[in-house]
């Protein structure tokens, strides 16, 4: 059916009718075509109205405006309509050029953790270079000069650098508007294998096709270059190493070049993703222009696993790639050496190429603030290519779980963990243990504070299922199952050929083992998965789990220190190691001693401040390695401290590094940290009152000072007296009040007000206890201790003499 204003087109018409059409814009025009009849008129009258207008004004003139207007060459609305066009079209390219570059505000990248700044492109003419300074180096001249042309199209306007394939030219495309364009050697052809080689390195090199990676124009040869050349897009813009030279230590913060890196990181991916790599990343090769991150230089990029003449960068290169090739490995190589460059000053020899290895926390201040960032560098750039990351992806991950940490360390701000490889944790350990032990009150039945096996694993976040893995469909239909079920199905799903190379489903078993508790079936079961999944994080994850209920901490340790080397930007490994130190602590008597120097102590703890304030000197005589595998007592105590306090100033959902960092400072003395340590328990929190009612007995804890009975005080009297321990905390704080009296041989306090209701006074203070015992012993649930209680009042109370 069709309108009745308009026919229906043919069918033959109507599949010939064009699509997207160039409509003429005309400035004069109107929506009433009668008044285009008379447009020219009226343009010529007002123009006879301008020239007598003009006549009257110019007396004495010997020739008058009319005639040279007259009415033979009066514009016509035509001419006027081409005049305004041209006019308007040249207005607008102007408007682009001087608009090219304009500041803009910069860009949040990262999940919004950080902002990257705009950057204005580099003027053209400031990008070159005088060869002859290069040439004091040993330099040989370039071949090309300015105001030559190659293959009659590109006229060479300077050089910009100079690589590993010679001088890099920037020229004029006079073919495109004159488009500025980037030459680059490529390799000399002297061989027929290394001609195939080029032939192949042209073809990929042209089909690559990505936003973060210079554009590829053309291959052109030319005589006076052997190999030709690559035109490239001009990227406008300093380098990456360009821009940490500009800051005044010659160094980017972490953030930022993390920042810059994950802009980078998808680009690299693209690569990998269609088998090349690219070789010789590096900070020259990055360029920062307005609000864009690119590649340029792909004069390197290569097969994976190819080999011949394979370009790269001493110092950034893997030290695998003469003998096996480049490989994904390789560009992980120099994507951990790219950002060591960018942040740390790394050694160098007398070349001025960076020398293999990096920095110890001990010498380097910012590895030891940030021993995160420190193992992930560790990680992307080990020896062996086995142990490095498996992809970008699996990088990535890492790379924004260490930047919430800096930032949370640097800023105190906090992001949510959008990438991990982790649930949240799944309900508290140790955030109890002080509180409840006041509940002897009640019942009368003594509590210990110490932390066990079972609870630490069952707070413990667990490991999300892998996707990718060809039996995470089966897992997630399972995954709510009763475990024994889950184990039925599981095994079924063993005996399908489709299942073998699962590591998932054997995985899963031992998961449901653990659920119905059969832990010694759970470590055979891995002892024989050993051989096929030992590198697996989740193989170590799930062995450091069976050790724990196995009370085999020093196993635990090892497997729970070996994921945290694998995955340095999660949290879960951390706490896990943590809570198994400090189970350690528990079982050598130490849990309770201080071990560590009051600085050490305070800046491991990351409240105030942080490792890199230290004298690295004293730092190194607690942890010389910066290893996570020890009996030591004073490292498992740094290292206990440093992990949980780590976790909770990065997220504060893990409430159980709250508690087990205010343990840790208990321990050291360091009370009034402690109690920091657990205000910042968010008021929104289910454990917000547990953490001031263990903040009230941390004051009256120690030794004991008037400020510190009556700080305890003042927090007991905002909370609440229908909260069920409120008494029993009242009878702790009264009970301290009058011991700090005592042991200072004094009747009464230095300051005459009250603490709570009472005089601060021993007589005071002894009417008080016994009141509220006898309030407490009206709550006790069993007979026998409610009479205790009253004997306890009965016997506090002062004697009244008549």
């Amino acid at each position: 059916m069709t309108h009745p204003d308009f026919e229906e087109l043919p069918e033959d018409i109507a599949d010939e009718a064009p699509g997207t059409q160039a409509v003429h814009f005309d400035p004069f025009a109107d929506d009433d075509d009668s008044v285009d009849a008379g447009l020219d008129a009226l343009i010529a009258d007002l123009g006879n109205l301008r020239d007598q207008h003009d006549d009257g004004a110019t007396v004495g003139s010997p020739v008058g405006t009319a005639a040279m207007t007259g009415p033979d060459t009066a514009p016509t609305a035509a001419s006027i309509r081409d005049d305004t066009s041209a006019r308007a079209r040249e207005l607008a390219l102007s408007t682009f050029r001087e608009r090219r570059g304009a500041e803009r505000g910069g860009r949040t990248v990262a999940d919004g953790m950080v902002n990257l700044p705009f950057i204005p492109p580099t003027r053209p003419e400031d990008a070159l270079q005088d060869p002859a300074a290069a040439a004091q180096k040993g330099i040989p001249a370039p071949h090309l000069n300015p105001g030559d042309m190659v293959a009659g199209q590109y006229e060479i306007l300077g050089v910009i650098a100079h690589g590993g394939m010679g001088w890099i030219y920037l020229a004029n495309d006079h073919f495109v508007s004159g488009r500025l364009v980037v030459l680059k050697g490529m390799q000399s052809e002297k061989s027929a294998d290394e001609m195939g080689a080029a032939v192949a390195e042209r073809e990929f090199l042209a089909d690559i096709t990505h936003p973060g990676i210079v554009k590829i124009y053309n291959f052109i040869d030319d005589p006076r270059v052997p190999g030709g050349f690559i035109v490239m897009e001009y990227v406008g813009g300093p380098s990456l190493r360009s821009r940490r030279n500009s800051r005044e230590n010659h160094v980017l913060p972490i953030d930022l070049a993390i920042g810059y890196l994950i802009e980078v990181l998808p680009a690299l991916d693209y690569l990998h993703s269609r088998g090349v790599v690219y070789n010789d990343l590096k900070p020259d090769n990055i360029i920062v222009t307005e609000d864009q991150v690119k590649l340029i230089d792909l004069g390197a990029v290569s097969g994976i696993g190819a080999y011949g003449f394979i370009y790269g960068t001493k110092g950034f290169q893997a030290p695998e790639v003469a003998s096996h090739g480049p490989s994904v490995a390789s560009d992980i190589y120099t994507i951990g050496r790219t950002l060591a460059a960018l942040t740390v000053h790394l050694p160098k020899d007398d070349t001025g190429a960076y020398l293999p290895g990096l920095p110890s926390p001990s010498t380097e201040p910012l590895f030891r603030k940030h021993l995160s960032f420190y193992r992930l560098l560790r990680r992307a750039t080990n020896e062996d290519p086995t142990q490095r990351f498996r992809d970008i992806a699996e990088m990535s991950t890492q790379l924004y779980g260490v930047l919430r940490e800096v930032i949370a360390i640097r800023t105190g701000e906090q992001f949510p963990a959008q990438h991990s490889m982790f649930s949240p944790q799944r309900t508290t350990f140790g955030t109890k243990h002080l509180v409840f032990r006041t509940d002897q009150l009640i019942d009368g039945i003594d509590r210990t504070v110490r932390i066990t096996s079972p609870e630490v694993v069952s707070a413990l976040p667990a490991p999300l299922i892998d996707r990718t893995d060809v039996g995470a469909g089966m897992l997630s239909g399972s995954s709510y199952t009763e475990p024994q079920e889950a184990l039925e199905t599981l095994r079924q799903a063993m005996k399908t050929p489709e299942y073998e190379q699962s590591a998932e489903i054997p995985l899963g078993v031992v998961r449901a083992m653990l659920d119905l508790g059969f832990t010694g079936q759970a470590r055979s079961w891995l002892s024989s998965l050993e051989g096929r999944l030992g590198h697996d994080w989740r193989f170590q994850w799930y062995s450091g789990v069976t050790a724990l209920l196995l009370d085999d901490y020093v196993s635990a340790q090892k497997h729970f220190a070996a994921v945290l080397n694998i995955l340095p930007g999660e949290s879960a490994p951390k706490l896990a190691l943590a809570a198994v130190d400090e189970l350690i602590l528990q079982q050598l008597g130490h849990h309770h001693s201080a071990l560590l120097p009051e600085k050490v102590a305070r800046a491991a703890s990351l409240l105030s401040t942080s490792l890199d304030a230290v004298d690295p000197e004293v730092v190194d005589q607690i942890n010389p390695t910066w290893l996570h595998v020890t009996q030591e007592p004073a490292l498992l105590r740094f290292n206990a401290m440093g992990l949980y306090g780590l976790v909770w100033a990065t997220n504060p959902t893990t409430v159980s590094s709250a508690f087990g960092l205010a343990r840790q400072l208990m321990a050291e003395g360091q009370i009034e940290m402690s109690v920091a340590a657990l205000d910042r328990v968010p008021q929104a929190s289910r454990h917000h009152r547990m953490a001031q009612l263990t903040t009230i007995l941390q004051l009256i804890s120690g030794t004991l000072t008037e400020s510190r009975i009556r700080r305890a005080a003042r927090r007991l009297e905002e909370i609440p007296t229908n909260e069920p321990r409120f008494l029993q905390i009242k009878i702790a704080v009264m009970s301290a009040g009058l011991n700090f009296l005592r042991d200072a041989t004094v009747e009464s306090a230095a300051s005459p007000n009250d603490l709570f209701e009472y005089p601060f006074t021993q007589r005071g203070l002894r009417y008080g206890l016994a009141y509220t015992l006898r309030q407490q012993a009206r709550q006790a649930p069993f007979a026998r201790h409610r009479y205790a209680l009253v004997d306890l009042a009965n016997q506090v109370r002062p004697v009244t003499w008549f």
